[in-house]
């Protein structure tokens, strides 16, 4: 009994654990824009939906992250249970007796991690994939003559709405219009906050020294979402060009 107990309490924690990869992989593609990332969590769910099918059926039941992995595992012990008895879990069985079970974890192991690895460096965007202006944005200048060059821009995490950091050379020129475009103005640097500094991406790195010029729209909102519409803080360094954007567009 105990046995039975602990085996049950470990395919449960094994279902939590591919719920939790499964509902991962849903936020990051369809509503964080992360298909690399998602791609990773479904690749680690794989073997426990494929071994437990009717996992889905309760995902599809909108059960919550434990409801759906209790279930799963309620149906998974009496059906393995029975199909151990009709011998249908013979094979697998002889497999798994033959395998070099180090070996085999082994390879697993350095499978997972690879996997992690690939998901650590697209969260740092690493190689920056994402080249050119943000569609936010390019609705926001589609009435200007401005022309910015080829920077890179990495897509935040945001439910329905549009956050982007956006790096890229400008001149000073096209940088005054673009903030009387945007209808940025100067604020003291004292409010740029760690969120605007802390960010995944790699190159994302801003400078916010003396020389620096900061801008931003009326009551950005450096913590929170935000009322509807454009909101956009930037810092330009006039040593070497570089712009640093903080887009959001708010639905």
């Amino acid at each position: 009994m105990k046995k039975l107990i602990l085996q049950s309490l470990t395919i449960a924690a094994f279902n939590v654990v591919v719920g939790g990869l499964v509902t991962g992989a849903f936020f990051l593609l369809i509503m964080w824009n992360k298909p690399a990332i998602a791609v990773v969590c479904a690749v680690l769910a794989l073997p426990g939906i494929l071994l437990q099918p009717w996992f889905v059926i309760f995902i599809f039941m909108r059960c919550d992250l434990i409801i759906a992995p209790v279930l799963t595992t309620v149906v998974s012990i009496p059906v393995y249970a029975v199909l151990d008895q009709m011998g249908k879990l013979d094979r697998a069985k002889h497999f798994l007796s033959r395998l070099n079970k180090r070996k085999a974890v082994a390879v697993i192991t350095g499978i997972v991690l690879c996997l992690l690895v690939f998901a650590y460096t697209r969260y740092i965007d690493l190689p920056a994939l994402s080249r050119g202006v943000p569609r936010t944005l390019e609705l926001a200048l589609k009435d200007t003559d401005l022309e910015p060059g080829r920077g890179r821009y990495y897509c935040l995490p945001g439910f329905i709405d549009s956050h982007y950091l956006w790096q890229v050379k400008v001149s000073q020129h096209d940088l005054n219009l673009l903030s009387d475009k945007l209808q940025m103005h100067a604020i003291s640097k004292n409010q740029v906050g760690e969120a605007f500094r802390d960010m995944p991406p790699y190159w994302w790195r801003p400078d916010i020294s003396p020389q620096i010029r900061v801008m931003a729209t009326t009551n950005f909102p450096m913590a929170a979402r935000g009322p509807d519409g454009w909101h956009f803080l930037a810092t330009w360094n006039p040593e070497d060009d570089v712009l640093h954007m903080w887009i959001k567009d708010n639905f």
